[in-house]
């Protein structure tokens, strides 16, 4: 006798004992949406660093008068009209993380009414400033009329500027400009007069960088009367890293200690 199994679906109920729902399916849940966080509940030190990197790229800027600073700038300064207490750190931390232009030297904003950067801005910006530049060689032979250091460019507001960065494009006294320009030392004299009454203004600055174009010698007439400005208003000098004039130890060391002293200045904005 043989024993079989015989493998088989269970029966099917009743078709009358099957229920079918009509109720209406319930909605699917609407996805949760993220709390804010309010930025102001962060620390200070922390608000001021996350400032810091939104307004500061690398490298970071030297702002002047351009018809291109719209692509340049314009993005980042929207977050300024966040909220009054927004714009407040935010304003610090841009202007004092930058290097602002004296004088302009584009083309487009060299005519006679033509008024500076510096006197643009209001007197809380200028502030907060630690870092500007006066960019020397445009109109050797005519200097822009809008150069002037008077009242109405706001150097005496700038109180927290401890660095000038001043950069030579050319030298008019070298031989390749004999015959173009005007004899006397004109360009010499205008240029270390101009740097006088710029120190004299910022209360505060501690230290004068000096960099310029390959063109421009160390020991030529503008350079050395630019140095003994520098000298009688009693103020450090270092040098830019486009020439490294400072080759000597003790100079590398004090422009370490200047660009850390700024970064540091910058972050903390």
């Amino acid at each position: 006798m043989t024993n079989s199994l015989s493998l088989s679906a269970p029966p099917l109920p009743p078709f009358e004992n099957l229920h079918i729902s009509t109720a209406p399916a319930a909605p699917p849940r609407p996805p949760t949406r993220p709390r804010p966080f309010s930025f102001f509940l962060l620390p200070t030190e922390l608000r001021s660093r996350i400032l810091f990197f939104l307004l500061c790229p690398t490298p970071r800027l030297t702002i002047d008068l351009s018809p291109y600073n719209h692509l340049t700038s314009t993005n980042r300064l929207n977050c300024f009209l966040v909220s009054k207490r927004f714009g407040f750190e935010a304003y610090q931390a841009f202007y004092s993380s930058h290097t602002f232009r004296i004088f302009q030297i584009d083309g487009r904003f060299l005519g006679k009414r033509t008024s500076p950067l510096l006197a643009r801005l209001p007197v809380h910006y200028l502030s907060v400033m630690t870092s500007l530049e006066l960019r020397l060689g445009p109109g050797w032979s005519n200097p822009p009329k809008p150069w002037v250091v008077n009242e109405r460019l706001g150097l005496e507001h700038c109180k927290a500027v401890r660095t000038l960065k001043v950069f030579l494009e050319v030298d008019p006294t070298s031989p390749v400009f004999k015959g173009f320009r005007l004899e006397g030392g004109f360009y010499t004299n205008f240029c270390g007069t101009l740097l006088q009454q710029v120190i004299e203004r910022l209360s505060v600055l501690e230290t004068v960088e000096f960099d310029a174009y390959p063109s421009v010698e160390r020991d030529g007439a503008l350079m050395t009367r630019l140095l003994e400005e520098t000298k009688k208003g009693k103020k450090r000098v270092a040098w830019g890293r486009e020439r490294e004039w400072g080759d000597s130890l003790a100079d590398k060391l004090e422009m370490a200690r200047v660009r850390a002293q700024s970064v540091k200045s910058g972050a903390k904005g």
